[in-house]
Parts: structure tokens; sequence; C-alpha cells
């Protein structure tokens, strides 16, 4: 029971330390290394994202009160697949 008890011990240990080890290596890469990888982390990533957000917000908000649109459920129609927007229409492509 010793011998699995330190086992246990030593290993939450290691864990916790491990976790430490990665938030302090992303901590010292910072933003700057973020930005220059591109991508969704990057700034231009970022605004990219939220002018999406907006522009589907705005798509929604304009079908509203149009009631001619379909909008339900049908299993066998995947064209939902199509209007997902791609990382790469939004962030630019990582480096």
């Amino acid at each position: 029971a010793d011998v699995a008890q330190k086992s246990v011990s030593t290993g939450l240990f290691a864990f916790f330390g491990y976790g430490l080890y990665n938030i302090a290596n992303q901590l010292a890469e910072g933003p700057d290394n973020a930005n220059a990888q591109g991508g969704v982390t990057s700034v231009a990533g970022q605004a990219g994202f939220i002018q999406m957000l907006r522009n589907k917000a705005e798509d929604g908000y304009k079908k509203y009160y149009d009631t001619n649109h379909r909008e339900w459920y049908d299993k066998d129609d995947d064209s939902y697949l199509k209007d997902i927007t791609k990382q790469e229409e939004y962030a630019g492509k990582k480096k």
C-alpha cells in the first residue's frame, strides 16, 4: 500500500509539473509567436473570425421575418455543409 501511495502521489506531482511546464512555455512564446504563425490564433485570424460571426448574425436577422425561406430539418439534405466557413476563409493559412 505504501508503494502504491508513493507511486500515485509521484505520478500526480509529475502530471502537475508537466502542466506547469506547458503553460510556462506558452507564456514564454507569447502572442508574438502566434501572430507570426498565422491562423486562428493570430490577430488577423481572430478579427476574421469575429467578422464571420457578424456576417452570420446579420444573415440571420435578415431572414428572421422572411417566411419564404426553408429552414426546417430534412435528413437527406446536406447542403448546410457547404455553408460552413472554413478556417482558411477567415484566418488565412498557417505558415
